[in-house]
């Protein structure tokens, strides 16, 4: 009984909040993807695909060729609409979320 309730809790920890997928092996990806889940999915789609907020999923590299441009946004904002996250999140957190986002959405990362 013990053993179904903990892979019970284990199915159901991997396929929460995610957009049905596993956690990035990277453990800086699955951080980022913790950060996406808690502050940029409501937006931006559980999977990236927009909502409120821009398509990110495929896009976000070709928008922001250099990662510390998306991170500037990620920081402060933007007017219209995106909250600046430079003072609830860590610089860690930002950049493991901009890693996340470039690297994982709309792909089996």
């Amino acid at each position: 009984m013990v053993a179904v309730l903990v892979i019970t809790g284990l199915v159901t920890v991997a396929c929460s909040s995610t957009g049905g997928g596993a956690a990035p092996s990277d453990p800086l990806l699955a951080q980022g993807q913790q950060v996406y889940q808690a502050h940029c999915a409501t937006c931006h789609g559980t999977k990236g695909q927009g909502g409120t907020g821009m398509k990110l999923a495929g896009k976000v590299a070709q928008n922001f060729p250099n990662i510390d441009d998306q991170i500037a946004v990620i920081q402060n904002g933007r007017s219209g609409g995106m909250p600046a996250w430079g003072k609830s999140l860590s610089a860690d957190e930002i950049r493991a979320v901009a890693r996340y986002e470039r690297e994982c959405l709309g792909t089996t990362c």
